[in-house]
């Protein structure tokens, strides 16, 4: 049986943020749908590098594919062993493991007020800081996903994390990042219980990815995240006809 985890990129595309897509018009037309019944979509752009051409994809999902994302990249979430078309070609791969909040307790540390809301306003900070310390994606439209919250210096973003991916049922934790000259003070613990606490009190349940390596696996395992399944990053691209 698949879970809806699975294909977590598909199902927020297809459904919560649907409005944050670029599906393939034509085969939503045939399929009697402006929407989630298409056969590829991505995010837009500005917002994110996502897509999805589903967990069984078809010759038509990658023509659909190819259709809105042209000559541009795109990144999937798929099982190691994923196989592109020979009219696409992988420029990279990065492993990662999803883990899901089975035994967080996101009242274990209660916020000691030290975080706030972002908003459009502060873009500017979120992406010097997302560029310094390469948490994933952040670009200029990113905060349109919503739910992030940070730490100030006076001025200065010192740290940062927020929602991403909304399949059904299910948020996203991400963009989790500190300045490395403010870590060790608790922020990252402080910010991601923040998160969690705001989706279950919308009735929804936290997961998020962290790569092969990265040491905040353990400060999250910690919290009370379990590993559910490894994945691959997929960067991929059409190939040109010519």
């Amino acid at each position: 049986m698949t879970h809806v985890l699975d294909d977590a990129i598909g199902s927020a595309l297809r459904g919560n943020q649907a409005h944050l897509a670029v599906h393939d018009s034509a085969s939503a037309s045939a399929s009697g749908s402006g929407s989630g019944s298409a056969s590829a979509a991505r995010f837009r752009p500005s917002v994110a590098p996502f897509a999805s051409v589903g967990l069984a994809p078809s010759a038509e999902s990658w023509s659909a594919l190819r259709a809105i994302a042209g000559d541009e990249s795109a990144a999937m979430f798929v099982v190691p062993g994923f196989a592109v078309p020979d009219d696409w070609e992988r420029l990279a791969t990065l492993t990662l493991t999803q883990l899901t909040d089975d035994d967080v307790d996101p009242h274990a540390v209660e916020a000691q007020r030290r975080t706030r809301a972002l908003t459009r306003a502060d873009v500017p900070e979120m992406l010097r800081l997302t560029a310094e310390t390469q948490p994933g994606p952040f670009l200029d439209d990113t905060i349109e996903f919503g739910g992030y919250r940070g730490v100030f210096d006076g001025d200065t973003l010192v740290a940062l994390a927020g929602r991403r991916l909304n399949p059904t049922g299910w948020v996203e934790v991400s963009a989790v990042c500190t300045d490395p000259r403010y870590r060790g003070r608790g922020y990252a613990r402080e910010l991601v219980l923040d998160v969690v606490r705001g989706i279950r009190q919308g009735g929804e349940r936290a997961f998020l990815h962290v790569a092969t390596g990265n040491p905040a696996r353990g400060l999250y395992e910690a919290i009370g995240f379990v590993p559910r399944r490894d994945f691959e990053v997929a960067v991929i691209r059409a190939r040109s006809a010519a």
